[in-house]
């Protein structure tokens, strides 16, 4: 009998550990509303000095490396896409379940949101990445009818048929991406979109809100309140906004200042921050990597200006900080280096010591001939060699040359490089730069480069400069 049931205890403990691992690898993670929940739990008790609330405006807006670079400030952006009141209401009441945030911003654009539910997919979104409490049934329940309950109630309906999406993040921690290992919820978009810069500053009609939308953004606040946390609506700058978002943003201010609370509508607020919409923005309701930090420049100076925020700078519980921050700018800087126009601004942007650098001469092209003479000195290496090839890293030169085989092979997280010098099937020698199973090779005589980063784990840029136009354009 004893044997019978610690069998039957063995058996049950081992299910329940399959369906743990099951779960972990078919669970949704959408990175907005559900990923940055799961990342949020992780943070330490009572670190986030910033807690900030909201729908893409907010997680693509508010650049929390810039927060921390200029002023030290712990903050974290808690959001999903287009996510409604009543899930941004559950979602602070999550949150000040394990912190104890200084100051509340509430991203305010899903205050035009008009309807009584979110589809399908942002209800999933803005619901599964909570822990399951009576919040979350809560959350759930006001989220969608309640014919639909079951669907979202049983999550594994949504996703147990995920088979052919699964990846391999899907198997990884952080899901296999360096980024999110030290991750405060922000996105930063590197898109560029033209668009023309809206002005409703003469705008001054209200509209009602949504009866549902003004219900969870006065509990909302009334939240705040009862927990005497500080709060600050903020609406971000955006290129689409209408006459009718301006007139429920101005009855959304009124609403706030029954509270005390104040209302910085951005979008009021051009000129001041500097935001120019033809470079600054991603979209017509985003801004970009450029347009992100201007806006939270302004916002972060009109932060402290308002309210009491230390500065964590320096101290070691707050190191992720300072590590996120590190890593946005890098992210910024390996799209800025893909964006380069000529050769000599590649370089200039290469100079960072994060770079590892491939170099392949290839074909007919002569090292010593200018200009690529002086581009190859100015990499470092100094005696290039017709058909060499080139690593640099670390400060480091490792080479494959003349008439003698030669091979580097490279694992890291997130990819394996091959690097290959040996002959062709005419005999003369040639090289092979393999990344992922993919050959990189932009141009047949000339010179191909591969910026790898060692910091994000990236390829950050692939180009070339052909003999054809005297190695003058990046291919």
């Amino acid at each position: 009998m004893k044997k019978s049931i610690a069998r039957i205890s063995c058996f049950l403990v081992l299910l329940c550990l399959a369906l743990m691992a099951w779960n972990h690898v078919f669970k949704i993670k959408h990175v907005d509303g559900i990923y940055d929940m799961t990342k949020f739990y992780d943070l330490d008790r009572d670190t986030v000095d910033v807690l900030i609330l909201g729908s893409s405006h907010a997680f693509e807006d508010f650049n929390t490396g810039t927060l921390w670079d200029e002023h030290g400030m712990s903050s974290y952006v808690l959001g999903g896409s287009i996510q409604p009141m009543w899930n941004t209401y559950y979602y602070l009441k999550e949150a000040l379940k394990t912190q104890s945030p200084g100051l509340i911003v509430l991203e305010g654009f899903c205050l035009t949101f008009s309807s009584e539910y979110s589809d399908d997919s942002r209800i999933i979104k803005n619901n599964y990445g909570l822990k399951w409490s009576p919040d979350k049934i809560e959350s759930l329940k006001i989220s969608a009818p309640e014919a639909q309950w079951p669907d979202f109630f049983l999550e594994y309906s949504q996703y147990h048929t995920r088979y052919g999406e699964l990846s391999r993040s899907d198997f990884l921690k952080d899901q296999g991406n360096p980024f999110y290992a030290t991750w405060k919820g922000f996105l930063c978009n590197m898109a560029t979109k033209q668009c023309e810069a809206p002005d409703v500053t003469e705008v001054m009609d209200r509209e009602d809100l949504h009866e549902k939308t003004e219900k969870y953004f006065r509990a909302i606040l009334e939240l705040a309140r009862d927990r005497h946390i500080p709060i600050a609506c903020v609406i971000a700058p955006y290129a689409k906004i209408t006459e009718k978002d301006q007139k429920k943003y101005n009855q959304a201010a009124v609403i706030a200042s029954e509270y005390d609370v104040p209302f910085l509508n951005c979008n009021l607020h051009l000129q001041d921050i500097g935001l120019d919409y033809t470079v600054d923005a991603a979209d017509r309701a985003h801004l970009n990597y450029r347009g992100n930090r201007k806006f939270t420049e302004y916002v972060g100076q009109y932060l402290i200006e308002h309210f009491d925020i230390p500065d964590r700078r320096g101290m070691d519980r707050y190191q992720s900080w300072q590590e996120s921050a590190d890593y946005i700018r890098q992210m910024i800087a390996d799209h800025e280096l893909s964006q380069s126009p000529d050769a000599t601004s590649m370089l200039q942007r290469a100079a960072s010591s994060n770079y590892w650098l491939i170099v392949s001469i290839d074909g007919s092209c002569n090292p010593l001939d200018e200009p690529i003479r002086g581009y190859l000195k100015g990499l470092g290496i100094k005696d290039a060699e017709a058909k060499g090839l080139y690593l640099i890293a670390d400060d480091k030169v490792t080479c494959h040359t003349g008439q003698k085989e030669g091979e580097t092979y490279i694992s890291t997280p997130a990819h394996d490089i091959y690097l290959k010098h040996e002959p062709d099937e005419t005999g003369e020698y040639a090289n092979t730069i393999v990344i992922d199973n993919e050959t990189y090779a932009k141009v047949k005589n000339g010179i191909n480069l591969v910026f790898y980063d060692s910091m994000t784990d990236t390829i950050a840029y692939h180009t070339g400069l052909s003999q054809k136009d005297g190695y003058t354009t990046l291919q």
